[in-house]
């Protein structure tokens, strides 16, 4: 593609909208930072061919994968994740209304059906308002310590629905965040990049001295952890293992990849300090080298 914009093609038909513009978002981000998919996937440590689905509508992007394009744009991602979060509900169907005794109007989804929402009130209602303000007026004048009070139970009236919606608002906003799929010794095995683990932080790294990079990842909210590392190369072998923890490897067999990211499978952490990961360039040389889980 090199570093000019990319012709991206069209998206899928049965996209839903909110996915579709988050997708077009992602694509101008990319875009923008000026780098190549093979870029990208060295800069975020998602795979080249895991961006090209996200990017072209054929897999739904993780949240961390949201987050790790923002970093590498150097954007901030909070518009972003909003975005996501109500694709998201698309995507999976939550976002759908059901059927019921009522025939509601759904939210406006444009800002042109924004527009007619908070249009001005037709003058009739305008009117009936005004009426209800001179009465009010000649209220407050005739008896004041009535009205007053009055006034206070109708604030108070007012306030507490507002209350009340706000705290389902907080509450559909919490059912967006979908819970890890997996948690300490049911993650054992699993690829990182398929699981619901979207928080991942680096707890430790190391530099092999053949210059391989080596990282431990780990989610706080699965409890969970694995190693990423790059350049590849053939032959190369790495292994994490923890305490009550079933010793999770890899090795690099084919050919050289250049960029290309390897990453182990999932590890229960229960105590991640207690890690140890180890690396060695080829099995028939020595040369292992090894690190613990934090530091």
């Amino acid at each position: 593609m090199g570093h000019s914009a990319a012709r991206w093609g069209d998206l899928p038909s049965h996209l839903p909208s909110a996915c579709s513009h988050l997708v077009a978002d992602l694509r101008g981000l990319k875009d923008a930072s000026g780098r190549t998919l093979a870029e990208l996937a060295q800069a975020t440590a998602i795979s080249k061919s895991s961006w090209e689905r996200y990017l072209n509508g054929k897999q739904f992007p993780p949240r961390h994968a949201v987050q790790a394009l923002c970093k590498a744009a150097h954007q901030p991602e909070g518009e972003l994740l909003a975005q996501w979060a109500l694709a998201d509900a698309a995507w999976s169907g939550r976002g759908q209304r059901t059927p019921t005794g009522t025939d509601r109007a759904p939210l406006p989804t444009s800002a042109a059906e924004a527009s007619v929402v908070d249009s001005p009130p037709p003058a009739r209602h305008v009117a009936a308002v005004r009426r209800v303000l001179l009465a009010a007026s000649t209220l407050i004048d005739e008896r004041p310590a009535g009205t007053a009070a009055v006034v206070f139970l109708l604030c108070a009236a007012m306030v507490t629905p507002a209350a009340v919606i706000h705290a389902s608002h907080a509450t559909v906003a919490r059912t967006l965040t979908r819970p890890p799929v997996c948690q300490l010794r049911s993650c054992e095995g699993r690829n990182p990049r398929t699981t619901a683990c979207e928080d991942p932080v680096t707890t430790a790294s190391h530099t092999a001295v053949d210059g391989t990079r080596l990282e431990i990842r780990l989610s706080p909210s699965c409890r969970a952890a694995w190693v990423r590392a790059w350049p590849t190369h053939p032959g190369f072998r790495i292994e994490i293992s923890g305490p009550h923890a079933a010793s999770q490897n890899v090795t690099e067999t084919g050919p050289p990849a250049g960029d290309h990211v390897t990453t182990t499978s999932m590890i229960a952490a229960s105590r991640p300090s207690r890690l140890r990961v180890c690396y060695s360039p080829d099995p028939g040389q020595p040369g292992r080298e090894c690190f613990p889980g934090s530091g």
